[in-house]
């Protein structure tokens, strides 16, 4: 299992339910919001995330990310997300 950075594991732990960006960035700690959407972008690359939109009452898996901090998107870990914590 390939090994992931301190911010990308707190990243997923924020991620048990669908969030927002905005929630994840204001929980990471990090003071820079391009180095979280930049650790975002690439946890879901690697599958350890997955992108949804609220479509109704109920959240639709999605395969595309939309740009400006994701608006309209949310995420959640992946079960091989899962793994890493």
């Amino acid at each position: 299992m390939e090994e992931i950075d301190e911010l990308s594991k707190k990243i997923l732990s924020l991620l048990l339910f669908e969030e927002q960006f905005s929630h994840v960035y204001e929980e990471s700690g990090e003071s820079n919001k391009n180095i979280v959407s930049d650790v975002l972008k690439g946890l879901i690359i690697k599958d350890l995330v997955k992108v949804y939109e609220l479509r109704g009452e109920r959240f639709i898996a999605v395969n595309y990310i939309e740009p400006d901090h994701y608006k309209g998107q949310y995420f959640r870990i992946s079960a091989m997300g899962m793994r890493y914590l």
